[in-house]
């Protein structure tokens, strides 16, 4: 009979008293056990890995990665405390719809402090926790800051490089903050156009997010922004906005309403 050489050396060592030749059934339901204990630490160990990775490559505002939840949100804390609350339900309906599988875009728009990149981030840690699904963080802030820098340091550019392809590819991209990049009106009432290059690397993750043929999302990308629709189009190039303002009811959440949480 043919043994495995870890159950051999166990034998010998006394914890397994058994003896296999008059108990196979005994020996093949522990190995099958620890086979399936080591299964689930490995699948385990391999998921957190990856998350971790996703995290890591994320491009944090100050370099300063965040995590917020559901359990996080307290409504009471606003004035309008109704509104907050509506937000809230509103966040986790969608987050459960990412978790079912959907693929859409997602719009938070509203006055600054008023807890858009909370709640983005919430939807995003509730599909990591249900359904292990991963989120790319990028600070639209501190990416207008990298393609100033990308000229005079090779490893910027690299970087960048690299950033792109994990956000052509992420199940859920966050874009924090976009349209900030973009500065303050000018004196006429207008926003002065984002940068060239900037804007071509954004469209190129937006396309390569939209599948023109069936004219659907590939993943999930939210957007937090303090601007309107109009005022990013002088940002940003009408394609590049077609793709990842979404127009569709159910998947914008409006902060219109609640305070600056942050004074």
């Amino acid at each position: 009979m043919n043994m495995p050489q870890f159950f051999q050396d166990m034998i010998k060592a006394n914890k397994v008293k058994v003896d296999p030749s008059k108990d196979r059934t005994w020996l093949d339901e522990r190995r099958k056990k620890m086979d399936a204990g080591w299964a689930e630490d490995y699948y385990t160990a391999k998921a957190e890995k990856e998350r971790q990775s996703w995290l890591n490559d994320s491009l944090w505002s100050g370099n300063q990665p965040l995590q917020f939840t559901f359990e996080n949100w307290v409504p009471a804390m606003q004035e309008n405390d109704k509104q907050a609350r509506n937000v809230g339900n509103q966040a986790w309906v969608m987050a459960d719809r990412v978790i079912k599988g959907e693929q859409f875009n997602i719009l938070m728009n509203g006055e600054p402090g008023t807890g858009k990149t909370s709640l983005a981030l919430a939807i995003a840690w509730k599909a990591w926790q249900e359904a292990e699904i991963n989120f790319l963080f990028i600070s639209t802030m501190e990416l207008v800051s990298m393609f100033s820098q990308r000229f005079d340091d090779k490893e910027v550019a690299w970087q960048l490089d690299s950033l792109q392809k994990r956000a052509k590819n992420a199940p859920i991209l966050i874009l924090d903050d976009f349209g900030t990049e973009g500065g303050m009106k000018n004196e006429n009432g207008y926003y002065k156009p984002v940068r060239k290059d900037m804007q071509e690397w954004l469209y190129q993750v937006a396309n390569a997010r939209y599948d023109q043929i069936t004219n659907s999302h590939k993943g999930v990308t939210i957007v937090t922004t303090n601007n309107t629709s109009g005022e990013l189009i002088q940002m940003y190039n009408p394609k590049l906005i077609s793709r990842v303002i979404t127009k569709r009811r159910p998947n914008v959440l409006n902060f219109d309403g609640l305070d600056d949480m942050r004074g």
